[in-house]
């Protein structure tokens, strides 16, 4: 139990809107801890979507670096997953619930969203905060 409550304690540091959010009850049994990540991995990759568009629209009349962008982030979604699975191994023939215990959704929920985050701040940051001439 105490290992639980490290591991939502830490979850809560690392995404803060995982804390946050209302209907999360940090206390809670492992089926609601599972579906909060998952809401919480919802909100990120729907924040990323914004302004994935946002870039796009931004760039919208240049055609080389709409490409270029395109395929960047269709290799950021490879090299996520790829860390994924790197994180959380698993095998062919085993089960992820086995290897990690009923803890497994909630991990691996929270670890897509704090990736997805990141990527979400690199785009703003460097896509539409940021001027062309900045170096």
């Amino acid at each position: 139990m105490k290992t639980l409550l490290a591991l939502v304690l830490l979850l809560g540091a690392t995404c803060p809107a995982f804390a946050q959010r209302a209907d999360c009850n940090p206390g809670g049994n492992q089926m609601e801890l599972n579906a909060c990540a998952a809401q919480e991995l919802q909100r990120a990759d729907a924040a990323l979507n914004a302004v994935y568009r946002q870039v796009l629209a931004k760039h919208a009349g240049e055609a080389v670096a709409l490409e270029k962008i395109k395929a960047a982030q269709r290799l950021w979604i490879q090299l996520r997953d790829a860390d994924l699975e790197a994180r959380y191994p698993v095998g062919k023939d085993e089960n992820p619930r086995v290897l990690y215990g009923s803890m497994y959704p909630m991990l691996y929920a929270g670890y897509k969203a704090a990736l997805t985050e990141i990527r979400t701040t690199y785009l703003r940051n460097e896509f539409l905060e940021r001027s062309e001439y900045d170096l």
